[in-house]
């Protein structure tokens, strides 16, 4: 049902024509250092991980 309003389609947005070359390398260097930054907490998470992983298993054999 048409109600009076007028979308237009997506294939008639206009492209971002400010934009840069410089801004599309920034943004792909920030990206990248959040992507490295993410891998490091992973890391870090894993490595507690396992130091718990560890640690729980010494507890137990000391406890027996």
């Amino acid at each position: 049902m048409n109600n009076g309003t007028s979308e237009a389609p997506a294939t008639t947005r206009t492209p971002r024509t400010t934009t840069t070359t410089e801004e599309l390398d920034t943004l792909k260097r920030e990206l990248m250092k959040a992507e490295v930054r993410l891998a490091k907490a992973r890391a870090t998470v894993t490595g507690a991980e396992v130091d718990i992983k560890f640690l729980n298993a010494r507890l137990k054999a000391l406890a027996k």
